[in-house]
């Protein structure tokens, strides 16, 4: 088994990093602050801002085309209302 190779601890796990095999503290300390600098470097998300062209925003744009369709028309009649129906000839 190798060690560590910030510290002379056994190296149980790889990290997408060189050396990639390090003891499980290094470990852990490498993905907190990778996933630390990833999210304080992403922007706003662009859902929020404009639609893509991506399949989850095409979804939504659909969905947001339906909704607004639907508030716009008048409640259905219950099924106690008669309708007359013309007689095809």
């Amino acid at each position: 088994m190798t060690t560590c190779s910030y510290c002379q601890k056994p190296a149980t796990l790889t990290i997408v990093a060189t050396p990639h095999q390090v003891c499980f503290d290094h470990a852990l300390e490498f993905w907190t602050g990778l996933l630390g600098y990833t999210h304080t470097r992403s922007g706003p998300c662009v859902k929020y801002q404009q639609l893509c062209s991506c399949p989850l925003c095409e979804e939504l744009t659909a969905a947001q085309v339906r909704a607004g369709a639907l508030k716009d028309m008048p409640p259905s009649p219950g099924d106690h209302v008669g309708f007359a129906m013309p007689m095809a000839s």
